[in-house]
């Protein structure tokens, strides 16, 4: 059941961000608590590079494995505190298309609370 959720998502939600958020709740987003709340950083890497996913995640540790493995997903790096739900929900609502635009062309994106920035390889 997990690879047929994973062959209709985009992106893996890591576990440091909301399973009950209700921006996630489509097929597009698979959360690793769904496949295993247990799994490590290099098993989420993994896992997203063998069904081409792109990694959300608030864990600082991707953007190191980026820097170091030669093959790796996309990964969106939120840079930010905890919101509120409501919060959340403004943010994905404002950047969430801009960080789309941004994917296209580049690998790695750290979306702060007031800016974005990406990296290509």
């Amino acid at each position: 059941m997990i690879s047929r959720q994973a062959e209709k998502a985009s992106y893996l939600v890591d576990v440091n961000l909301p399973k009950k958020f209700s921006f996630f709740n489509s097929v597009e987003f698979i959360h690793v608590a769904d496949i295993d709340a247990t799994l490590r950083d290099k098993d989420i890497w993994e896992f997203a590079i063998a069904h081409n996913l792109i990694i959300l995640t608030k864990d600082t540790d991707f953007y190191e494995m980026f820097l170091t493995q030669e093959h790796h997903p996309k990964v969106v790096s939120f840079k930010f505190g905890n919101f509120k739900i409501n919060d959340l929900h403004k943010y994905f609502k404002s950047n969430w298309e801009i960080i789309l635009n941004l994917l296209r062309n580049n690998d790695f994106i750290f979306a702060y609370e007031n800016k974005i920035k990406a990296i290509r390889s």
